[in-house]
């Protein structure tokens, strides 16, 4: 007996083909191999769902089986029903030694028991995993959500105004982005940028090869009910081995039409500047242009690029640490660049754009400057002093913007500031610490009507904290914690606060990338839609 206080274990599921486990021509008939799992009597009856997942190497601690098993480690998940005749075969796996987990869920989904065998189907034909109940059952299905092949899915469709009432910021889907590129090993990955388009979402991000000098600028478009679509990636002209390339990449879009940008870098006998695309809502990248600059610049995480109309907008970047912003027209940076912000070297330089104003923000690595005007050249509203912080987001909407950052203090240590336009100083402030443990690495902040949702990572945990009555006094409202949860991918190796955020109708979305420096085995990244209605 497994677990429970059953005097016998309950047997399920007989035997499941896994497919071939071998390759070439020699494999005319490839073995198979069956499982069977055994859980505990005393949850026998409850179990409704059940849940397997083939990994790599060993099995993980019972702990992060909790949630069921987890997807961004999982080479292979499965889920069928108790008293299925005909589960779904697991399919082919080259010979090795790989950790079988598998997972009994009720009716809601909750996780019921877990276990895991380490096998290597090289030899064996026989895999058996026996569960073992769990001390808090944990997983179950939030309300207006329905169990479905072992997952929770929202019971509305994408399109039903009810879906997030009150800004429940009920899941709506989530998923892995796309494979990492792989050339020589670690691949250095720009954060990610994210923009509403009139059908869902954009997601850009840069992946570059620093020992073969290639890069690639990747788009996707993900839908109003959670589905993505990742678009043929583009390779970026103009590259060379061993530079950095850990700055950010641009994107915007309005009415229609959009914008990605990134950086070249100088490379020997070449020109440095920047390389734009103009995207559609499908995140088809396409009219490349290029604009040459006196000097490498760099772009910002999530909040470089914004758009005005047409095809014209604002760029900002940082060159040689002066940040300077400059005209979008035709989607491409136009003339020479207008300088913003404090003196000294500055480490940021970010822009967002309304019908009512131009926000900007810049940082020196210890202060954040904010400065909000109808036009760049300003004088309608200087935000007032700068505020000590390391690092710092921007986001607008009509006159007002918000700032977020660290620097608070104790148990709060992060703070935001909104500011309106044409009113020196805060219009309104506040701190508060993240869900998860460990310090906040980074940020990132939207808006979405008379709400504000922040964006935050640290180590190995993301999560989203929602304040309502944005445009008056701010009050805190929902906060998700999505690691540990194994509906969010990736998640759990998360480290150097490249996360973005962006609202518009009733979702907001969040998006990540695991690291400036992806090691052959880490995942590149998610996102996770939520609903947030009326």
């Amino acid at each position: 007996m497994a677990g429970g206080t059953g005097s016998r274990a309950a047997r399920l599921a007989g035997a499941v083909a896994l497919g071939a486990l071998c390759t070439g021509a020699q494999c005319t008939q490839p073995p198979e191999v069956t499982f069977e799992i055994l859980m505990p009597t005393a949850i026998a009856d409850e179990a409704q769902w059940m849940e397997i997942g083939v990994l790599s190497g060993s099995c993980p601690p019972p702990g992060q089986l909790a949630g069921g098993i987890p997807e961004d480690s999982a080479l292979v998940r499965v889920a069928f029903q108790k008293g299925d005749t005909s589960p779904p075969a697991i399919g082919s796996l080259p010979k090795g030694d790989y950790a079988f987990a598998a997972a009994a869920r009720r009716s809601d989904c909750t996780v019921l028991a877990t276990g895991c065998t380490q096998t290597d189907v090289s030899q064996a034909r026989d895999v058996t995993i026996r569960l073992g109940t769990v001390q808090t059952p944990a997983g179950a299905c939030a309300a207006g959500e329905t169990c479905g092949e072992g997952r929770c899915a929202p019971i509305a469709a994408s399109g039903d105004p009810g879906l997030g009432a009150g800004c429940s910021m009920q899941l709506v889907g989530a998923g892995p982005l796309g494979d990492p590129l792989e050339l020589s090993g670690t691949v250095v990955a720009s954060a990610p940028a994210a923009a509403a388009t009139e059908s869902g979402f954009l997601v850009a991000y840069r992946e570059y090869d620093p020992v073969q000098g290639a890069a690639r600028l990747t788009v996707v478009a993900i839908d109003a009910g959670g589905a993505a679509a990742i678009a043929t990636p583009t390779l970026l002209p103009g590259q060379c081995p061993s530079l950095d390339e850990s700055d950010g990449v641009g994107l915007a879009y309005l009415g229609g039409a959009g914008v990605v940008v990134s950086a070249r870098p100088a490379c020997p006998g070449g020109t440095a500047g920047f390389d734009a695309y103009a995207v559609d809502a499908a995140g088809n990248a396409t009219q490349p242009t290029f604009t040459s600059t006196a000097s490498a610049p760099a772009l910002s995480n999530a909040h470089s690029t914004a758009l005005t109309g047409a095809g014209a907008g604002w760029l900002a970047a940082l060159e040689q640490g002066a940040p300077s912003l400059y005209t979008l027209a035709g989607l491409a940076p136009q003339g020479g660049p207008t300088r913003f912000g404090a003196g000294g070297t500055q480490k940021l330089a970010d822009v967002v754009a309304t019908s009512q104003m131009v926000a900007l923000l810049s940082g020196d690595g210890t202060t954040l400057a904010p400065a909000l005007g109808t036009s760049p050249a300003g004088g309608d509203a200087g935000a007032g002093q700068g505020f000590a912080a390391t690092w710092g987001a921007l986001a607008a909407d009509a006159g007002r913007a918000f700032v977020l950052s660290d620097g608070g203090g104790g148990a709060t240590p992060l703070q935001f500031h909104a500011f309106d336009l044409g009113a020196s100083g805060t219009a309104a402030s506040g701190a508060f610490a993240a869900p998860g443990s460990g310090a906040v690495l980074g940020g990132d902040v939207a808006l979405l009507g008379d709400r504000v949702a922040f964006a935050l990572e640290q180590a190995g945990a993301l999560s989203v904290v929602v304040y309502d009555h944005a445009s008056t006094t701010p009050s805190a409202l929902r906060t998700v914690l999505l690691s540990g949860d194994a509906r969010y991918p990736a998640t759990t190796t998360v480290r150097d606060g490249r996360v973005a955020v962006a609202a518009a109708g009733s979702r907001v979305l969040v998006t990540w990338i695991t690291a400036l420096n992806l090691a052959p085995n880490d995942p590149l990244g998610g996102y996770a839609l939520f609903a947030c209605a009326p």
